[in-house]
């Protein structure tokens, strides 16, 4: 089933998404700048609002 492969990529993309934030916080060697954080955040939002509105639609 197509869905679940798309399922099984997000769920990589996140694991990726967690270390890249995990690594990239005040005092590690590459931390994001404020305005960085403030996009990622407002990014993962997004992407929250989007997945909530697909599953309000499985759920009809």
């Amino acid at each position: 089933m197509l869905a679940t492969s798309e399922i099984a990529k997000l769920k990589r993309e996140i694991a990726i998404l967690r270390e890249i934030v995990g690594q990239s916080r005040p005092g590690t060697r590459n931390p994001m700048s404020p305005t960085e954080r403030r996009s990622l955040k407002s990014e993962i939002e997004r992407c929250i609002l989007e997945l909530d509105e697909l599953r309000g639609k499985l759920s009809q």
